[in-house]
Order: C-alpha cells, then structure tokens, then sequence
C-alpha cells in the first residue's frame, strides 16, 4: 500500500465518522452522498460562476443533480444540469435535469461536439463517477478544450486518499489531478479559497476545485 502524506487537516477518526453520516444522507427522498462541507461550498460555488449548464458525471441515484437543480433554481440562475451515467435514475427529477445514459469514459458519445458547443454558458463540470484515476483523467482531458476562461471542473473525492484507500482506485482521483495540472502548463488553478473554506482541504473534493485559467 502506497502511503501519502494527509492533505485534508479532518483527522482520519473524525474524517471516517464525518463519511458514515455523508452516506446514509438523503435529500428528497434519495442519497445525496454529499457532506456539510462541500454542501456549503458548492452553494459558493454556484453563486460565483452562475452556470447555465451544470454537467454531472456520476448520477447514482439522482439525488445530487436534484439538489443542484434546486439550488440552482433558488438562485434564479436558470441552470440546466445533465447528470450522466451508465444506468440513467429512476429518480423523479427536478424539471431542470437530464439524465443521460453514457460511459465517463467515452463522453464523446453522449456529448458530441454539436452538443457540447450549443450548451448556454457559462460552463460547470462536476465529476463524480468511478474515482478511478483512469476514469477521471478521461473526463478532464474530456472536457479541457471545451472550458473557457473563468469556468469549473469540480473532481470529487480526493478525499480517498487521506481515507487510505486510493490504491483500491488505482491512485483515485488526486493522481488524476496532479498528473492533469502537471501538464496543463498553468491553464487552470486549484481555487483554495474554496478548497480551504473551512480549514487545509476540508472538503472531500481535495485540490479538487479546478478553475480554467
């Protein structure tokens, strides 16, 4: 087992406690899968970059692309959210979501260029899918040409490394974050000012909030 230095300052004791109450949470009915911090922060979130297009890869069962509708719609924003997976929810959806049926993997198939290029402006990507390091550095090189200066892709769960488990996802998604800014030649920014709200990296998306440069 590969061991890395702690990026979150939530002790492991308290970072898996936090996580047992981040699973059995639901929000209308489904699993949000989602804890307070981040919660919090993608509300922040939502308000600074006012997306019109709200792109979730990884929709298990529904209940996050609902409640980013939600939010979304609280804040007048207008946003339109589709919510990709290989098996579409059979959640009742806010008017504002699409599920889609498709593979992170091969997103060039459910969003070809005629798509991608007609979606309203500005963009967000949240990646939620597999956790597998693989699996998210297709979904960044996926998306690196399509974003624009001042949009975000919001890499969930970098947290698993600091829960010990990122060898079981082939290093997780910090491997895939570190790996992309590596080569992307300063085109985005880790916006730690939402990274670090509440503390170093209390929030399970690790140097995972990513702003196009």
């Amino acid at each position: 087992m590969t061991t890395q230095a702690p990026r979150s300052d939530i002790g492991y004791d308290l970072l898996m406690k936090i996580q047992a109450g981040t699973m059995a949470y639901t929000y209308r009915g489904l699993p949000l899968l989602k804890n307070p911090f981040d919660l919090a922060i993608y509300s922040l979130l939502l308000q600074r970059a006012k997306p019109r297009t709200l792109v979730e890869v990884g929709s298990h069962m529904g209940g996050s692309a609902v409640w980013f509708a939600d939010q979304a719609g609280r804040l007048g924003l207008g946003t339109e959210v589709l919510s990709i997976d290989l098996e579409v929810p059979a959640a009742e959806a806010n008017a504002s979501v699409r599920f889609l049926r498709g593979d992170a993997r091969e997103l060039g198939e459910v969003l070809p260029p005629s798509v991608l290029g007609a979606l309203p402006r500005p963009l967000m990507v949240v990646e939620d899918s597999s956790h597998q390091a693989g699996t998210t550095a297709a979904v960044l090189d996926f998306f690196d040409p399509w974003l624009r200066p001042g949009e975000y892709i919001v890499i969930e769960d970098g947290i698993i490394s600091d829960m010990r488990v990122a060898d079981l996802y082939d290093g997780g998604p910090l491997r895939a974050i570190d790996e992309f800014l590596a080569k992307g030649a300063g085109r985005y920014e880790v916006d730690r000012g939402l990274c670090d709200y509440f503390g170093r990296n209390v929030t399970w998306n690790v140097d995972g909030y990513l702003r196009r440069l």
